[in-house]
């Protein structure tokens, strides 16, 4: 599965912008060799999250604490994503899609 393998590189990167780069790139790279149009709709949405990181932060200051926060989010939206992309039901995955998307309508939206 191209978004797990996706999740897990990103777990193990240090927090920071460089981190989101990397996300935002393989994220780009890979939907267009998703098979399942769910799969693809993940990817974009957690590469248009990425894609917001790197142009609010790349060129600022941030703290360690406030990359690891940002990185703890959205990790926990990638493992709400991957959880239902595992089950294949499309259901599942809009259902997580919708509330990914309306947990971060809700959150300070750091990226």
């Amino acid at each position: 599965m191209i978004f797990q393998s996706i999740l897990t590189q990103f777990q193990t990167l240090p927090s920071g912008t460089d981190a989101f780069k990397q996300l935002k790139q393989r994220c780009e790279q890979q939907i267009p060799l998703a098979t399942e149009s769910s799969e693809q709709a993940a990817l974009y949405l957690i590469y248009g999250f990425a894609k917001n990181y790197v142009l609010l932060y790349e060129d600022q200051a941030i703290t360690p604490e406030f990359a690891q926060t940002a990185k703890q989010q959205l990790l926990g939206y990638m493992s709400q994503l991957d959880g239902a992309i595992q089950t294949g039901q499309k259901a599942d995955i809009l259902d997580s899609l919708n509330q990914v998307t309306a947990d971060y309508m809700q959150s300070s939206r750091v990226f």
